[in-house]
This record gives C-alpha cells, structure tokens and sequence, in this order.
C-alpha cells in the first residue's frame, strides 16, 4: 500500500519572501561606514544570508574592529530593527504562499534573522496565517550553511525529507538545506552574478517559478521502499 508523505516547504526570508535584498546591502553599507570601512558588494555577497552573530564576528575579524563584539552585534541588529518592518513582501511572496498553503504543504521558515522579527514582519504583512513554524537563526546552534536549520525544521514540522524543499537566496543558505538533504530552490538576485552555486540547486528568477512544484500532486512513497 503506498504511503502519502507529508511534504514541507521551507522559505528563507531575507532577499526571498521579503524584498530586503536593497535593506540589508544598507544595512551593512551603514554598519561600515559608522565605523570608518569602506563596504564592497562583493564583501556583502560573501555574508549575505549568514547569522547576524557570524557576520559581525567575521567583519570585526576582518576590519580589526576594536569594538566589543557584542557592543557590534547590538549596533548591527538595531539598524536592521529599523529597517526591515517596513520591507516589501517579493513579488510573487503572498501568491506562493497561499497556493503552497492551499495545495496541503506545511509551510516553514528557515532564516537566518530572529525568529520575533520574522513574526512582526509576516504579521505585518498579512502573511503569518500561512505559516507553520519558524526557524529563526536565533534558535539553532549552529546557523547556516550548517544543516541544523533545516534538519530543525524537518523535525519539528513532522516532514518528509525526501518530499520537501527549500527555497533560498543566498549561497550559505542553499549549502544548509542542501546538506540537511533538501531539494533547493534558489532565487539568484541581481548583484549575486559571482557565486558559484552547487550544480544541484535550481535557480529561479522569482517565486511565480515555484507554481509547477506547488501544484503538483502530494509525494507518495511506494510500499516496501525507504
């Protein structure tokens, strides 16, 4: 007798639900220029989509910061607070979460940002009744690219891995859901041209892509295999 798994969808927020790609670049423009650096794209690119906790740490480490690193992460954090309620949802966002919604899938979270800031945000936005759980990066251990983001989301979520994926924007991100052995999406922004994705993840230009795979019949697994 075949087996209908439960399948999940797991959405990074920044530069993927929310249009925050432009924010967060000033964001860090902001954070340098306060402190005397000159940013680059390139340096962005290189951190976009990590913990705030592990991009301070690596510019502190990087600029010979002579800052506190937690006086950083703090100072880094509260321009993101100001920033990012009054971010746009992406095109397409609200339309591939309401027909993931209304074709069965379990709809998660997996971001890097904090898990509170990602509720105010989808709250705001009329997004949060779609929403199973959230992964915030203040919840896990280890953040992305490790796997344990979405091997928490798997868990706590109750799906399959082998009928879920994940949707990213960013290199860290698609190497975590990648390694916690998700089929992965990844929505390549302009000014990204440089990173060299993994040859399995699947770019898309937006979310309307994800239609055929939201649409699709439920993942069902044949009696007798595993």
């Amino acid at each position: 007798m075949n087996r209908t798994l439960r399948r999940g969808i797991f959405f990074n927020l920044d530069g993927t639900l929310a249009d925050s790609a432009d924010v967060m670049s000033r964001v860090f423009g902001n954070f340098a220029v306060a402190l005397g650096r000159a940013a680059s794209d390139a340096e962005f690119a290189a951190i976009d989509g990590s913990p705030v906790p592990l991009i301070v740490a690596k510019l502190k480490r990087d600029w010979a910061l002579p800052q506190k690193l937690a006086d950083l992460i703090q100072r880094y954090e509260t321009l993101i607070d100001t920033a990012f309620l009054d971010v746009p949802p992406a095109p397409g966002a609200t339309d591939a979460l309401q027909a993931a919604f209304r074709h069965g899938w379990k709809i998660g979270i997996v971001t890097s940002n904090t898990a509170a800031r990602s509720r105010a945000w989808l709250a705001r936005h009329g997004l949060m009744p779609f929403v199973e759980l959230i992964v915030g990066g203040d919840q896990v251990c280890l953040g992305k690219p490790q796997p344990e983001p979405y091997r928490v989301a798997l868990a706590r979520s109750g799906c399959a891995r082998e009928a879920s994926l994940a949707v990213e924007n960013s290199l860290d991100g698609a190497k975590s859901a990648l390694a916690a052995g998700l089929r992965t999406f990844a929505r390549a922004l302009q000014g990204h041209e440089s990173i060299e994705w993994p040859e399995t993840v699947r770019l898309i230009d937006g979310l309307d892509e994800l239609m055929p795979e939201l649409t699709r019949q439920r993942f069902r697994r044949v009696a007798g295999t595993r």
